[in-house]
């Protein structure tokens, strides 16, 4: 970002050092700012501001453009509105900027959108937000604000990831989620502040705001199909997270000690990988081989398909590659098992009997009478 906070400060005789003490910050800092190599916080700006007696505009060159012409074209009446009411919370703390916290605002004062329902279920209101706002920037001087108000950079790389949040969800607009999605991503701005002020855990609002525009999980009947065959994406999964590491191993046990006690087969774990027709290498997490199906223990691959296949989605995973892996499975006939320690949840999929799709929660029973007759689990059992 550039600034005149050499100019200021040479044109007060003042060193780094003698500034730096002056704002309680290092020395480094000031060298870092005054040459563009770190942008101060918004607190930290005003506070420079009020030292020299000036407005925040005059000492920082923000970026004057808005929004991109081809980003606000995928921002449909949702977003915008949250954009426009940005800028009135701009206004009513009479500044000449929308940053991080302006846009936060935003999103909350829209209410309709999915940011908004997740924000209020979490217990964050407007009030509440725009209290603890004021608290961290306070009220500005400027007056006459134009209508083209300049995004902060750090409001600027909202809306930039939000357009990167949309497309790897695999959308083509840009909703108040991805508004929020891209907020989340300035771990220095305001906004991440205020919510922590308000008692938000970060990575569960992440969840829950994935949870709200996924909901493909819930409803395995809408799975869908993907004909595209991209082998890295198979061959091995992301470190899962604690949680589902230790689902794994006691559904594995669970499994294991019934089917090893009959002589029925083989459960595997560990991600280890069969071999399709095509020569493509999928590994899930979790597998169950009948003994008629595998004969004999190959020392690499198998070259059949497991009868039963059971993906545990991580903290660290996008819904969407789930989604992708679950069809890749149920396209070959191979009976499916989604655990979600997200919601609690195992849903069942199997295309040559779509009558038993279904999704179980605590209370439930997960019965396979077709693939493992009189075998039960009480959903419960799997939770940590």
């Amino acid at each position: 970002m550039e600034n005149r906070l050499r100019i200021l400060r040479t044109g007060r005789n003042w060193s780094q050092a003698t500034l730096a003490e002056r704002l309680d910050v290092s020395r480094q800092t000031i060298n870092s700012i005054e040459k563009g190599k770190y942008d101060p916080s918004l607190a930290l700006a005003m506070k420079i501001a009020k030292l020299f007696r000036c407005q925040i505009e005059n000492i920082f060159f923000f970026e004057s453009n808005i929004i991109d012409e081809n980003m606000f074209d995928k921002f449909n009446s949702q977003a915008v509105q949250a954009i426009m009411l940005a800028k009135e919370e701009t206004r009513r703390l009479k500044h000449n900027f929308i940053g991080t916290e302006q846009i936060l605002l935003g999103l909350i004062a829209e209410n309709t959108g999915v940011a908004a329902r997740v924000l209020q279920s979490l217990g964050v209101t407007l009030d509440d937000a725009r209290l603890e706002v004021k608290k961290i920037i306070g009220y500005g001087t400027a007056s006459n604000i134009q209508e083209e108000i300049p995004f902060t950079p750090r409001g600027k790389w909202v809306l930039d990831y939000s357009l990167e949040e949309s497309r790897e969800l695999g959308h083509d607009y840009i909703d108040t989620e991805h508004l929020l999605l891209g907020s989340l991503r300035v771990l220095d701005g305001v906004a991440i502040r205020v919510l922590q002020v308000l008692g938000v855990d970060i990575n569960n609002l992440h969840l829950k705001v994935l949870e709200e525009i996924t909901p493909i999980l819930k409803e395995p009947v809408s799975i869908k199909s993907s004909s595209t065959s991209n082998n890295h994406n198979y061959l091995q999964h992301e470190p899962v997270d604690f949680t589902s590491g230790a689902i794994s191993t006691r559904f594995c046990r669970l499994l294991h000690s019934w089917v090893e006690s009959r002589k029925l087969g083989y459960v595997v774990t560990g991600n280890t990988g069969f071999v399709q027709p095509n020569g493509d290498i999928l590994t899930p997490h979790i597998a169950f081989y009948s003994k008629d199906n595998l004969k004999q223990v190959p020392r690499i691959y198998p070259e059949s398909l497991p009868n039963l296949v059971v993906e545990i989605k991580s903290a660290f995973e996008l819904l969407a590659s789930v989604q992708d892996k679950i069809s890749r499975f149920t396209e070959m006939g191979i009976v499916t098992l989604l655990i979600n320690p997200d919601d609690r949840s195992i849903t069942v999929c199997d295309r040559a009997k779509p009558e038993m799709l279904a999704t179980l929660n605590d209370g439930d029973k997960l019965t396979l009478p077709g693939l493992l007759p009189q075998w039960e689990l009480e959903v419960s059992q799997l939770w940590v």
